[in-house]
């Protein structure tokens, strides 16, 4: 693991991004958000990092939040940062709700969860999202909210979420700096 960061992992595990994170249930809907605030936040520490996307969870989450155990696992998609070999996960909670937090784990070892891994944004990628509302954290009560919707129509939404009201609909592009995308 790069040296010093444990010590800056406690540091923005202070910031209100993270906190909110502990919880499954703030967890929810937060992967991008956070992970955006924290690559943002160890670059100005001098970390070289990225941004990975993980797509179609191999299992399902029955003690997710929010949709999540109503929800295709073949269809959801997630954000973690990167440093070195190293896959540093403040939302692993919301699937996982005895996870560490944050989650560390080899970005090597994730094949067993995903079926897709790609790198989102690389360390010299200086855009992470397309739209500042995408650093947003979920709005309080969401996580409870989809959960609702999910019963009622069987997992399929739709899942509204105010943060993405009238935004890009695509987040950013994968690796805007065109290197090979698998990490």
């Amino acid at each position: 693991m790069a040296t010093g960061l444990p010590v800056l992992l406690r540091e923005f595990g202070r910031t209100e991004h993270a906190r909110v994170c502990e919880e499954p249930a703030g967890a929810y809907a937060n992967c991008l958000a956070v992970s955006v605030r924290c690559a943002e936040w160890l670059r100005t520490q001098a970390i070289a990092c990225d941004l990975l996307r993980f797509s179609g969870s191999l299992t399902p989450f029955p003690q997710g939040s929010g949709r999540w155990p109503f929800h295709d696992p073949l269809e959801i998609r997630h954000w973690t940062v990167r440093v070195g070999p190293w896959s540093i996960d403040w939302t692993a909670r919301q699937f996982w709700p005895e996870a560490d937090w944050p989650e560390l784990r080899r970005v090597d070892s994730l094949s067993e969860r995903w079926s897709l891994t790609e790198l989102w944004a690389c360390h010299r990628c200086p855009e992470l999202v397309a739209h500042p509302r995408h650093r947003e954290l979920a709005p309080i009560g969401l996580a409870r909210a989809h959960r609702e919707v999910a019963r009622a129509t069987g997992g399929h939404g739709p899942f509204e979420d105010p943060r993405h009201d009238g935004t890009p609909s695509l987040l950013a592009p994968l690796c805007a700096c065109g290197v090979d995308r698998q990490p």
